[in-house]
């Protein structure tokens, strides 16, 4: 993370900085980081950014593709679309010394799986920790961001934001709250679906299909854990050729968990019948979003579907001042 200190200039002299956080994307851990497995995540080379200003008034001004909204530093009120935003200013309310004005966009769709939510989580942070000088490690900053997504979600592992905080593929234990970084790179395609079912429902129905066998539910998740971890060390080893082998696998136990559907499954195995494409498997909790393969597609596979370029990027959470 590179973060310059704020500038000492008073508050009306306008004030301005950037805070910016990446895209991210779950490799595998799926589902079974709820339970206490690790996950390998990595960051992409899309990213949101939020331009910042100080005013001299108390008044909060944010402008975003998502909707606008206008509050002020004592009621900060809720905007629907923009709960995250709000959230943050809300923990560091006691910190604000002005109003601000809060300029949000993004390079990549907040409807396609690729954690819109975690990174505008993280950039806002990384924006707010600046200006009320704060100095927090990246650490306490998803300690932060960890305890907003359980207040307005109720559970989640904190694995996107981690991500996103830290930049590159990372390793993450939802345990002890761990993060290890992994020096691998390898291509990926992503080809998009057409839709997605909300993180929430997609538990939900897991939940209803395995409440009569949850020994074998546990069973299987941690069947997934050993699989990351097996995973992991593929890649720890400079072993891709069995960390694709493993990516393929969890997908089998993505579709036994009951999260996969037709027109995944199509895209699934479409993909693996590109000879340039190693592995490929649902990325998030299914039921839409994407499907990952490792590799770079060809333009002739699958020609419907909206492809999606990225490349794993090593950048994390960025602050710098205008």
């Amino acid at each position: 993370m590179s973060i310059t200190p704020l500038n000492s200039a008073k508050k009306e002299v306008n004030v301005k900085w950037t805070s910016s956080a990446p895209a991210n994307l779950m490799l595998m851990g799926e589902h079974s980081v709820v339970y206490g497995h690790k996950a390998i995540a990595c960051s992409l080379n899309h990213r949101i950014s939020i331009d910042w200003s100080t005013r001299d008034d108390n008044q909060i001004r944010i402008y975003s593709t998502l909707g606008n909204h206008c509050t002020d530093t004592e009621t900060l009120a809720e905007h629907p679309s923009l709960k995250w935003v709000m959230a943050c200013l809300q923990h560091y309310q006691p910190q604000l010394t002005s109003g601000l004005n809060i300029q949000i966009e993004s390079d990549f769709s907040s409807t396609v799986g690729l954690g819109s939510s975690a990174a505008v989580l993280a950039a806002t942070l990384g924006g707010l920790n600046h200006f009320t000088q704060q100095n927090a490690s990246l650490e306490t900053l998803f300690d932060i961001g960890l305890n907003l997504i359980h207040s307005i979600q109720g559970r989640g592992s904190g694995t996107d934001l981690a991500a996103s905080l830290h930049g590159g593929i990372i390793l993450f234990d939802p345990q002890n709250q761990s993060i290890q970084k992994l020096t691998s790179d390898f291509p990926i395609s992503l080809v998009y679906c057409g839709y997605k079912t909300p993180t929430a429902k997609v538990l939900e129905k897991v939940a209803t299909d395995w409440q009569d066998q949850p020994a074998l539910l546990q069973h299987l998740y941690q069947m997934m854990g050993q699989t990351t971890e097996a995973a992991y060390q593929s890649l720890r080893h400079y072993d891709i050729n069995a960390f694709y082998r493993l990516a393929n696998t969890y997908q089998g136990l993505m579709d036994a968990l009951g999260v996969n559907d037709a027109t995944l499954s199509h895209l699934v195995y479409q993909l693996r019948h590109d000879r340039e494409i190693h592995a490929s498997k649902i990325s998030g909790s299914g039921l839409g979003d994407c499907v990952i393969g490792f590799g770079i597609m060809q333009p002739q596979t699958l020609p419907n579907y909206e492809r999606i370029i990225v490349h794993i990027s090593t950048h994390g959470l960025n602050v710098t001042p205008n």
